[in-house]
């Protein structure tokens, strides 16, 4: 027998990165190893046509040929074959790791890598090769002791007793290696008939080692006694398959297969089977060599592999990948059955980002187990459940008989959610949106439908919350339209396409001017001025805001305290600027505004920040803090549009608040409608009786002045004083007013002839 152990290891390095090959190629040398590189797929390829390595270490991202497909072609080749594939990636991903055993990898390496880690597992596998080539070699060195015994015949008895006792060590010495292998070494004469599968008569057991008692938990005598009794093991939905493959062992030489056997104790193992014939110089089939190896352990990892791959880690529900299969299947069955309904809803949590922000991630992770157990419930064993991510859920409903029976699952979805709930002592009420598209909108994949069920669900969210839509073509019309002015909202943030305009507010009592309020304005380089109740709720939804606020207040600042040096006559200007609630939630607020004020130099209880009731409500307690750092900088704060949120009193009168706005709803109809004058009336006392004052907004008429002024509101704004203004229009009116006492915008903006209800000195 020849020695391969001394043989020096030959190991070929793939990878395009020349740091990992000198790496690699020194601590491979320094062990003793003889190794060789190449920098490319099609280089290791051309490489192998010459010289043999003992064991490859392939790296898979390469810009030629990736390692999948050296690895197949490597695989593909019969003279190549049998040489080890360790694979070595940064790719730490389930289904990539699964697709390398697939191609026919041994081992999967994860860089960064260590060292003595690839080391290990080179041994490992260079032992595995051994084992393999001495079985190899063996099995040359029986077929030459039969021939050996032959020629025995015609030696002298002397002779022949010497050499019977030295082909009787030979043989101890194989079955002792034979029998300490894991795997089943099991070798038959192959019958006569054409068919590899010949009767128990036909075939005959040359040699088994022990390893097969132990993988089939039977009797090796019973093994030996029926040669093909394995195929009695084999389980039962595997065995046709086997079957029909092991036939074809005598038009192919060999055959390899995976299946699964059951056990006398009613264990499950999986097995790995390669049989191949062996045949002599007449081209007669004279042996089967069969080598099995129990792969139960790699297969259970291959299956959890695959499983996390396609599940949600926190809820184990399915995840998206698995759920657009899902969907896709639905969309191939109904391609058949075009009378069959299904649907898709998508389901967003509410109020998730408040609760995982204030009582932490711990809760908010057993909050989203809660709900998906909860919706879970309320399903068919056949309906699709999954989580995609954050808090967003979607449910498959197949073999939908009517669209009522899917809005009446949405109700008893959104009821489910909208039931408070219990977590660590917390009682806490999440609610849900629903958006629901069904297959009847013509799309015939998977990424529409769940785009549109999407587009349903931010509907139902703009309509309220806690209800559901269903998708039409208006909404994706208007989801396009939102998109359209999202891209041009980001190229107007880049290209400074915004100005500011300035509405003045009078203090209505003493006729003096009080100051004003920034409004932002869009000049589309196509559509012309853009209203920004057309782009302030896209620019709330995709962060723009965040840049745009920023931009407003900086710019506000800077043209207040210019002004505030160029009209020194003018006292005590002030100036409102509106706060978003993303802008509420910024945690850089604060050094923002600080930021702005230093670089402005205006003084900060001349700036007044507009914030309205949703956003203090929305953002708890976080909110409060916020008002009183801002006060803190001597900072004015006004709630906006006061009357049409929440007004909770009891919380109003804790805010560190200035000013109250009363929505212009309200002045609209004060002078014709008794109940919006009780209103108005209601709030400014309201607001006097809290220590604050009050600005009226959207003031149009002299009734509606005289009005307020008997109420005693302090200021007012609005079209009967001006339109909101340009920077130059305002220049120009400042100039009047300081020169003359008198505000009048100019030619570009007239006054109400109604303006004469106040005296001179009162403007």
């Amino acid at each position: 027998m020849n020695n391969v152990s001394s043989i020096i290891p030959k190991i070929l390095i793939v990878d395009d990165f020349i740091d990992n090959l000198r790496v690699l190629s020194q601590a491979l040398d320094e062990q003793g190893f003889d190794v060789r590189c190449a920098k490319g797929g099609a280089m290791a390829l051309n490489s192998l046509q010459t010289t043999k390595p003992d064991l490859i270490l392939l790296d898979i991202k390469m810009p030629e040929m990736n390692g999948y497909e050296v690895c197949q072609r490597i695989q593909a080749d019969t003279q190549t074959q049998s040489i080890p594939v360790v694979f070595m990636s940064a790719l730490d991903d389930a289904l990539d790791k699964v697709k390398a055993f697939e191609v026919g990898g041994v081992d999967y390496i994860t860089k960064p890598f260590q060292i003595d880690e690839v080391l290990v597992r080179i041994r490992h596998q260079l032992s595995l090769q051994t084992a393999h080539q001495e079985i190899q070699h063996l099995n040359a060195t029986l077929e030459h002791q039969v021939e050996q015994r032959t020629a025995l015949l015609q030696m002298e008895m002397v002779e022949r007793t010497q050499a019977e006792q030295r082909l009787k060590e030979s043989e101890q010495r194989l079955d002792s290696i034979l029998n300490a292998l894991e795997e089943v070494v099991w070798s038959t004469t192959a019958p006569a008939a054409v068919s590899v599968i010949g009767e128990p008569d036909q075939t005959k057991v040359l040699y088994l080692n022990k390893a097969a008692a132990r993988i089939y938990g039977r009797p090796l005598a019973e093994l030996k006694r029926q040669p093909h009794y394995w195929l009695n093991l084999v389980h039962p939905q595997d065995r046709n398959r086997v079957v029909q493959e092991y036939a074809r062992l005598a038009q192919k030489g060999s055959v390899r297969m995976r299946y699964r056997i059951v056990r006398l104790d009613s264990e499950i193992r999986w097995l790995k089977h390669r049989s191949q014939i062996s045949y002599a110089p007449d081209g007669t089939a004279i042996r089967i060599d069969n080598t099995i190896s129990d792969i139960t352990v790699q297969q259970r990892i291959e299956a959890q592999l695959r499983h996390d791959a396609l599940h949600d880690g926190l809820t184990g529900l399915p995840n998206r990948t698995l759920f657009m299969e899902r969907i896709d299947q639905a969309i191939k069955h109904n391609q058949r059955h075009p009378e069959d309904l299904f649907a898709v809803l998508f389901i967003d949590l509410d109020r998730f980002k408040l609760v995982n922000d204030s009582l932490g991630h711990g809760v908010g992770d057993h909050l989203l187990i809660t709900i998906g157990q909860r919706l879970q419930t309320c399903l068919r064993s056949a309906d699709t459940l999954a989580r995609l991510g954050g808090d967003e859920f979607t449910i498959l409903l197949e073999d939908v008989q009517e669209m009522t029976e899917v809005i009446q699952l949405a109700e008893r979805l959104l009821a489910e959610l909208a039931h408070p709930l219990t977590l660590q002592g917390q009682t806490l009420v999440v609610g849900g949106s629903i958006g629901i598209v069904f297959n009847t909108s013509g799309h015939d994949t998977a990424t529409m439908l769940l785009r549109d069920a999407d587009i349903a669900m931010y509907r139902a969210k703009n309509q309220g919350k806690g209800r559901y839509a269903i998708f039409d073509q208006v909404m994706y019309d208007q989801t396009l339209k939102r998109l359209e002015i999202e891209s041009d909202l980001r190229q107007a943030v880049e290209q400074s396409a915004f100005f500011l305009c300035y509405q003045p507010i009078f203090n209505i009592q003493s006729g003096q001017l009080y100051g004003f309020e920034a409004l932002i304005r869009w000049q589309h380089p196509q559509k012309g001025l853009v209203s920004p109740a057309d782009f302030i709720p896209t620019a709330e939804e995709t962060g723009l805001i965040i840049p745009i606020g920023k931009w407003v207040l900086r710019e506000a600042c800077r043209q207040l305290r210019t002004w505030q040096v160029q009209f020194p006559e003018i006292p005590d200007l002030k100036l409102s600027v509106n706060l978003s609630g993303k802008q509420i939630q910024d945690p850089t607020l604060l050094t923002t505004i600080d930021q702005i004020l230093a670089e402005s130099g205006l003084d900060g209880s001349c700036l007044r920040l507009e914030i309205t009731e949703s956003m203090l409500m929305d953002s708890g307690e976080d909110s409060s803090h916020l008002l009183l750092q801002l006060r803190d900088r001597s900072i004015l704060l006004s709630i906006d549009d006061f009357g049409t949120g929440y007004s909770c009193l009891s919380y109003l009168r804790r805010l560190p608040v200035n000013t109250l706005k009363v929505d212009r709803s309200f002045v609209d109809q004060m002078t014709q409608d008794v109940e919006s004058y009780e209103i108005v009336r209601t709030v400014i006392t309201l607001a006097h009786t809290l220590g604050m004052t009050v600005v009226a907004e959207g003031v149009e008429t002299a009734a509606q002045i005289e009005a307020l002024q008997d109420l005693d509101c302090e200021f007012a704004q609005g079209y009967f004083f001006a339109k909101p203004l340009q920077q130059q229009v305002v220049e120009a009116a400042l100039e009047r007013y300081q020169a003359q006492g008198q505000w009048i915008p100019g030619p570009v903006q007239c006054v109400s002839p109604a303006v004469t209800h106040l005296s001179s000195n009162q403007l």
